[in-house]
């Protein structure tokens, strides 16, 4: 019988980080470069995000979008980040775009504490990256944007 309740208690354990870390990286996050907000949220079991919002002046149509059909999609809403799935405390194995260029790169999230979030974007593998630290917000301060006009 004690170890039913060892196995039960074990398997809390094992659980509980990812969901722990899916509930604590949810949520508003300021880019490093200040230009945008992203709303991460949890997509099924992986983790995805969305323009929130965009500084004044800022892209407003994925203009650099490989496919033509698409690049007079506003960027207001976008889904940048898709596909994240638990690894241990980090997710892994995602994707992000990057719609300066029009790109999609590998990418892995770490959450550095709760008010901070390391994205590793890369081609091939992580050495091959870079790393951005953004930082947590209230959507108090970031308004959602809207679609231009």
């Amino acid at each position: 019988m004690k170890y039913f309740y060892l196995f039960g208690i074990l398997t809390a354990l094992a659980v509980t980080p990812n969901n722990a870390f899916a509930n604590e990286a949810e949520g508003y996050w300021l880019t490093e470069n200040k230009r945008s907000v992203i709303h991460v949220t949890k997509c099924y079991d992986s983790l995805c995000g969305n323009i929130h919002w965009i500084i004044e002046g800022g892209m407003q149509y994925d203009e650099k979008n490989p496919d033509a059909s698409e690049r007079k999609k506003p960027m207001c809403g976008l889904k940048l980040m898709w596909g994240f799935r638990p690894d241990g405390s980090d997710w892994k194995d995602g994707k992000i775009y990057k719609a300066d260029d029009g790109d999609i790169y590998n990418a892995n999230v770490t959450l550095v504490d709760k008010n901070t979030l390391k994205l590793r974007g890369y081609v091939g593998i992580p050495l091959f990256g870079k790393t951005q630290k953004w930082t947590r917000v209230s959507s108090d301060d970031y308004p959602k944007c809207s679609e231009p006009e």
